[in-house]
């Protein structure tokens, strides 16, 4: 039975923002919910700066993360095999999200493991062309435009997703993009999010009087 592994701390990179003047009870209550979804959920970033191996060698870097159709969850990770293993006839590909196990990689990355009783696949096998998937990259997104509210695009940082089903759970967006030093990070829930009628951008359904500032922390 596949077990996806959750590893609690540090799974995500985005640092904790400094809180607006909001009251005690409402600044413990956003840290709660901050440190919670980070806690259960693997981001995106990490994800792409790790490797897919069969659990003995590494058969690739991770290149790229495909959601479904729906644009809801991940549906493939695709792989590039390194020099100088692609030398020697080894060539890039791809394997199910179904099909992984998440372990803790190097350099702060989180890798993907293959199955026992599963296979990856080589690129010539992924039917799905580049501009049918050109919506669904993972790496697209991030950098995208989000619209809030008060009709400020603000940048998606990363992507976390719950590391069992591969699901969206939260957008993390950069509130304060001139800042220097300090980060002012929310964590937009997936079900408030997405794409305006033109596709052009990314935008949050919620009335202008939502407190939103209760994502920070």
């Amino acid at each position: 039975m596949k077990l996806k592994t959750l590893i609690a701390a540090g799974l995500a990179t985005t640092a904790l923002g400094a809180a607006p003047a909001l009251g005690q009870s409402t600044m413990e209550e956003a840290h709660d919910r901050y440190q919670q979804a980070m806690n259960e959920t693997v981001s995106a970033e990490r994800m792409m700066s790790g490797d897919v191996t069969n659990g003995f060698n590494q058969l690739g870097d991770v290149r790229n993360l495909v959601l479904d159709q729906t644009g809801q969850r991940i549906e493939y990770i695709l792989y590039d095999v390194p020099y100088p293993s692609s030398f020697y006839g080894e060539d890039d590909g791809f394997v199910r999200w179904d099909n992984v196990a998440i372990e803790r990689g190097g350099f702060d990355g989180l890798d993907l493991r293959i199955d026992d009783d599963a296979e990856d696949y080589r690129k010539e096998q992924l039917t799905l062309t580049k501009a049918e998937a050109d919506g669904r990259l993972v790496d697209n997104i991030v950098g995208a435009d989000m619209m809030f509210a008060d009709r400020e695009m603000r940048e998606i940082e990363d992507i976390l997703f719950d590391p069992e089903t591969g699901m969206i759970t939260h957008y993390v967006v950069e509130f304060d993009e001139d800042s220097l030093f300090d980060e002012d990070t929310r964590l937009v829930p997936a079900s408030m999010a997405g794409l305006d009628e033109s596709g052009d951008y990314w935008m949050v359904s919620q009335p202008t009087t939502y407190e939103y500032q209760v994502w920070i922390y």
